[in-house]
């Protein structure tokens, strides 16, 4: 386990090792952020950005609302887009799902058509989080005129109510990062006009959360637990430390998964809150780059996928309440409960629940969404476990999407 860090409130963990330019500028970052005041100015992540092909957010709006605690709020159209308003709570970051109203042209299109897989769904990709601080024209100051960071759009001299600014895709991710001015209470997006679905589709969404309650699910699935993007393995410091300079995250540590020849690398939000206000963002890559394979013979799921789809976030994870159904030595978890009950609704799972409660916690991935092209998970930590996640588990799970991978 490493050791505590300088200007770090944490002992990190796990048994990857850095390079020492990661571990010079991981300190340098920290100590920047904290002088330039971005650490209390960003807060906790305000909403979350899918964008589909039009047409399809219907079809994943009732599949999220079947599948997790998001519950159908609104939608809205402003410029070239219109969007659809999943919400828990207002504790807990909305879920955006945009579609384009005319055939885009833009960044996200050419990245997805450079990906073999990608290019199916030519307009759908995870875009990214965006986080709620206290003052965006000062943190835009700050990131675009101090640490040259650069935005899709200059921001205003008076910036629109709500706006959200969000950078340019990483070079390293592909995903984005927004920031929108807000304190707390009720939330509110920038927009032209509202919209509306027609009654039919409305009917469609009231059956979907329906079931979820029919299937007692609400007493079970919980918010957002983390979200994991996958990147190419020379890009995995860059990418952590990328992020580390434009949020309040800290690196909590990363683990080889030896077996699946790749890494799990964890970032957290350490504000004292719930952390699912702000879930964890986790970072998974090659340990040896996929042109090598046919000399070492090692697995490459993570890496195939990267190259298959292009960098971009693999799955959504969703906590599930700790505890157990009927008798305690029968050992029917909650998360084997929850998983059960959604494959009655005709929900595909790549493999069975991996993991147990002696270990600290149980997890399952399901099949690809048609929609948006991202895996859904679920997890149960066992007795308040804050190892975040165990190698054998990870391992599980990569080899189960990495085979789902070969066949879609």
């Amino acid at each position: 386990m490493a050791a505590p860090l300088e200007n770090q409130p944490f002992k990190r963990k796990g048994d990857k090792e850095n390079s020492e330019f990661f571990e010079k500028y991981l300190l340098e970052i920290y100590k920047k952020r904290k002088a330039q005041g971005l650490e209390k100015l960003i807060g906790h992540i305000h909403h979350f950005l899918i964008q589909v092909e039009l047409g399809n957010a219907k079809d994943l709006i009732a599949e999220k609302l079947l599948h997790t605690p998001f519950s159908y709020h609104s939608s809205f159209e402003h410029e070239a887009f219109r969007y659809h308003i999943l919400r828990v709570s207002e504790q807990n970051p909305d879920l955006l799902i945009r579609e384009p109203k005319v055939e885009l042209n833009d960044n996200f299109y050419h990245l997805n058509m450079i990906a073999p897989k990608g290019r199916t769904l030519p307009h759908t990709r995870y875009i990214g989080e965006a986080f709620g601080v206290s003052d965006l024209k000062q943190v835009y100051q700050i990131l675009y005129n101090q640490n040259q960071v650069q935005f899709q759009e200059e921001l205003a001299e008076n910036p629109a109510k709500h706006s959200t600014s969000w950078t340019h895709p990483s070079t390293f991710t592909n995903n984005c990062i927004g920031y929108i001015e807000y304190a707390s209470g009720e939330k509110h997006y920038q927009k032209d006009n509202d919209w509306n679905f027609d009654d039919e589709t409305i009917a469609k969404f009231k059956l979907a959360k329906d079931m979820f309650k029919t299937f007692s699910l609400e007493q079970y699935v919980g918010p957002i637990d983390h979200f994991a993007t996958r990147v190419y393995c020379h890009d995995r410091e860059h990418a952590i430390l990328e992020y580390l300079s434009l949020s309040n995250y800290w690196f909590w540590g990363a683990y080889n998964i030896g077996d699946q020849n790749s890494s799990t690398n964890v970032c957290r939000n350490l504000q004292g809150l719930p952390e699912s206000q702000s879930p964890a963002k986790v970072f998974t890559a090659n340990n040896t780059p996929f042109y090598v394979n046919h000399i070492d013979n090692l697995p490459c799921p993570t890496e195939n996928f990267v190259r298959n789809y292009g960098r971009r976030l693999h799955h959504i994870a969703y906590g599930v309440k700790d505890g157990f159904i009927g008798a305690e030595e029968n050992n029917y978890k909650n998360v084997d409960y929850v998983v059960d009950q959604l494959k009655k609704a005709h929900m595909k799972f790549l493999d069975h629940v991996i993991g147990s409660c002696e270990e600290g916690l149980k997890q399952i991935f399901s099949q690809k969404s048609k929609s948006s092209l991202l895996i859904t998970e679920y997890i149960q930590r066992c007795d308040q476990f804050d190892g975040f996640f165990t190698k054998e588990n990870v391992a599980a799970l990569t080899q189960a999407a990495g085979l789902d991978d070969l066949i879609t």
